[in-house]
Formats: structure tokens, sequence, C-alpha cells
């Protein structure tokens, strides 16, 4: 049995990194309207710094967004001020075109409307275990940022989000941990994950 830290070589002189770390970081993002998120039925613990249960209207979807590591920067600042101190969240990520309702939802944002993002992310860990947050949850995100060139992008919309200024959160990126771990989270967003339908 190889040892974790050798190198194994493949076919074609490429070489395999026995016990390789993946790196930290965003590998899935969704964004939701944050309208359609039920705030009563949603639950938090921890101060305000982990959610438990996370409940969409009746009818409401999360939406995938295709991103990069360029554009998949997920991150939150202290804001301090002379009333009170909060955070500011800034979210980045890229839209692949999936249709007219795509264009429709980044429209919405361009008219005010407010997003959370959920993040999957991959930690340092031997394993890669899988983390999942959750940023905007208490006031929203509106956009500030809409980049789209055909040339370059081969059709992706990049977008940027943040936390409004003078409604900064309470808290920064939230943890999002369910009753029955990872599968029970996995089992969520595909439920509740939005699809293009199939057009004939």
């Amino acid at each position: 049995m190889a040892d974790e830290t050798c190198d194994e070589k493949l076919a074609g002189g490429f070489i395999k990194v026995c016990g390789h770390r993946p790196k930290q970081g965003v590998s899935r993002k969704w964004y939701i309207n944050w309208d359609d998120i039920d705030k009563e039925a949603t639950q938090k613990t921890n101060k305000g710094t982990k959610v438990t249960v996370l409940v969409l209207k009746a009818s409401a979807k999360i939406y995938p967004a295709q991103g990069n590591k360029k554009v998949s920067a997920l991150e939150h600042a202290l804001s301090i001020k002379d009333f009170g101190n909060g955070y500011i969240h800034t979210d980045r990520f890229s839209v692949t075109y999936r249709g007219e309702k795509e264009r429709e939802r980044i429209q919405e944002l361009v008219e005010g409307a407010r997003v959370v993002t959920l993040v999957e992310r991959v930690d340092t860990g031997i394993s890669g275990e899988l983390s999942f947050e959750i940023a905007g949850l208490e006031s929203g995100m509106e956009i500030t940022e809409d980049n789209f060139n055909s040339a370059a992008d081969s059709g992706v919309t990049k977008l940027a989000v943040a936390t409004k200024e003078g409604e900064e959160e309470a808290t920064g990126i939230k943890l999002f941990q369910m009753t029955g771990g990872i599968a029970a989270i996995e089992t969520w967003i595909s439920t509740n994950e939005y699809v293009e339908p199939v057009i004939p």
C-alpha cells in the first residue's frame, strides 16, 4: 500500500499526489431572494451565528450560481460606527445563463431586490470536509456590480452584492448546520434548488 505522502506516476507522465489536502474555498454556491425566506420559521442558535432550520416560503427556490475561484469570494468585514458595530458582507459570484428566467432574476436585483447566499465550502482537512455558510440573512445584500462580456466570459454574468450601507448585520457569516448533518443539508438543497424547465 502506498504511503499517504507518496507521489504515484500515472499514464502519460502525470503524477498523483497522495494525501493531498484540497485548498480551502467555495465549491458550490446558491443565491436566494431575501423576501423568499420565512424569517419567523427560520431558526438560529449560538447568538445568531448558526442557522439550524432554514425555511423558504411556498414555491420559493434557491438558485445555483456557477462560479469560479476569481468570482466566488465571500467575505465579511466589521464596520465600526459612532453608534455601534456591525458586519458588512460582500459576495461575488458568476451565473451561467440558463434561460430567460435568469435574466429576470438579475433584473430583480438591479431594481432593488435583496439576496442571501448559501455556500458550500471545502476546508483543508485531509478528507476535504464540507461546511455550509449563509451570508445576508438579517438584512439581505443588494447588487453592486453586474458585468457581462460574451467574448471574454462565454455567457457568464459576473455579479457582486453587498450589505446596504447603514444596515450592517449583527453577526458575521453564519454556519448552516441541520440535524442530520451534511446529508440533511444536501437533501434540503436538492429539494429547494431551482431547475430550469426543459422546453421540448
